[in-house]
């Protein structure tokens, strides 16, 4: 059964403000669950069905003092899932060096604000092997729930940094790439190295001050009558590229 503290202390993560303060987040559902303890995440407390128990005995053998038996319908309670019959799993919220590897192609987040797109970039980019991911201040939050639901899991092998992007970009000679209809078609782009791919706001696009810093800009040429592409479509298709 669920404690009254345990139900404040989830419910309260929901708030952006409340997970920086506690420095804590958590997930929903076995996928996003387990992934997040094979990855090593510092694990606060896992609430969980019998069902959810008895079919993964061996993944929870190491965190029976942190764990919680309930009912489904107290996950639905406390969590964002109409439907929730597994668990929730709460973890702190782990600290990122301030190393970026620049021997592979970056992607680069300007003021992304739809959370499902922000997971489903995450998603994606764990797809096609890219490991970093930077992300500007604005850019919506990594670890609302949305966002992690969205990454089916990726969120644990996808490395996020916030960094002013104006600074980033000017702070490194590799070249850097735009998504933008003025851009060069994408057939068009060839790299034997390292690149910075930017993708923009889903409203707004790339905003001016990064604009203005970009050593190229790119585009994918459209055939049919849509006005524009999904941001996290857009980046798949670019990274697919890039891979090959």
């Amino acid at each position: 059964m669920v404690s009254k503290k345990q139900s404040k202390f989830i419910k309260s993560l929901k708030i952006k403000k409340y997970r920086s303060k506690e420095m804590c987040f958590f997930v929903e559902g076995r996928k996003n669950t387990l992934e997040g303890l094979a990855s090593g995440l510092a694990l606060k407390c896992l609430l969980a069905t019998n069902e959810f128990l008895r079919h993964n005995e061996a993944e929870l053998a190491f965190v029976e003092s942190k764990l919680t038996e309930c009912t489904a319908a107290e996950l639905q309670e406390l969590g964002t899932f109409s439907t929730n019959n597994d668990c929730l799993a709460v973890f702190e919220i782990p600290d990122v060096d301030e190393y970026i590897d620049f021997t592979d192609h970056i992607v680069v987040l300007d003021g992304i604000s739809d959370p499902g797109n922000l997971g489903t970039i995450i998603r994606t980019l764990d797809w096609f092997g890219f490991k970093q991911l930077v992300c500007s201040p604005e850019t919506t939050d990594l670890y609302s729930p949305k966002v992690l639901n969205a990454t089916m899991g990726s969120y644990t092998r996808v490395k996020v940094f916030i960094r002013d992007l104006e600074e980033f970009l000017a702070s490194t000679p590799t070249p850097s790439y735009g998504a933008d209809l003025d851009g060069i078609p994408l057939p068009n782009l060839k790299t034997d190295s390292p690149i910075i791919l930017v993708m923009g706001s889903e409203s707004h696009g790339i905003s001016e001050s990064v604009s203005a810093l970009l050593t190229h800009k790119v585009t994918i040429p459209k055939i049919g009558g849509a006005e524009s592409l999904n941001v996290a479509i857009a980046t798949g298709i670019l990274c697919h590229h890039l891979r090959n």
